[in-house]
């Protein structure tokens, strides 16, 4: 809850890291119950829930016939495009022009007028240019009590994973310990 002097992004608070007292241990309750009996409920349709973050990680260098997803990476590595329209997005107005016409040699159609397939297999042959499957698996990091917690985890950290992370919502339902726990703290019962 928001004082009169601090709105509610600067209270501190345990997601946050700020220390157990009874003021962030009041505030840890009231978003506890909002995550697992409150409103928030009908956003992942679990009393059961914990708060997962993950991290999305892309797996490069499939092979194509195991995968519809396609990347293009050259500058050694340290360009990439997930399609072929981003590649061609990204460059200038002389780079389209020489792309088009290496396409035209191959295709008889200009870059952005082809096929999909063709455009990868043109973009493949350029020189320092890979052409590759790629797939994303999204691994975990952390689990969190509340739903602001895990945000705050992910704000924090963000800067560490480059590929994305995500806030994912888990069932507890038959983790007995767990929502003991959880069913304590919300009763009352452990203060």
């Amino acid at each position: 809850m928001p004082t009169e002097n601090k709105p509610a992004e600067q209270l501190p608070t345990l997601a946050t890291g700020a220390a157990l007292d009874a003021s962030t241990w009041t505030d840890f309750v009231q978003r506890l119950r909002y995550d697992c009996k409150g409103e928030r409920v009908n956003d992942h349709y679990t009393s059961a829930a914990i708060f997962i973050v993950e991290a999305r990680r892309i797996v490069c260098g499939l092979d194509m016939d195991y995968t519809e997803r396609r990347l293009v990476y050259w500058d050694g590595g340290e360009s990439v495009a997930y399609s072929a329209k981003e590649y061609w997005d990204g460059l200038s107005i002389y780079q389209k022009r020489e792309l088009s016409k290496i396409m035209q040699d191959w295709s008889e159609c200009q870059f952005i007028k082809v096929d999909e397939p063709d455009q990868w297999h043109v973009l493949g042959e350029l020189p320092e240019h890979t052409v590759t499957g790629w797939d994303e698996r999204w691994e975990y990091i952390s689990a969190h009590f509340t739903h602001a917690a895990a945000e705050a985890f992910v704000k924090r950290e963000k800067h560490d994973y480059r590929d994305g992370m995500r806030v994912y919502v888990e069932s507890h339902h038959h983790v007995w310990e767990f929502e003991a726990i959880k069913k304590a703290i919300l009763d009352g019962t452990l203060t």
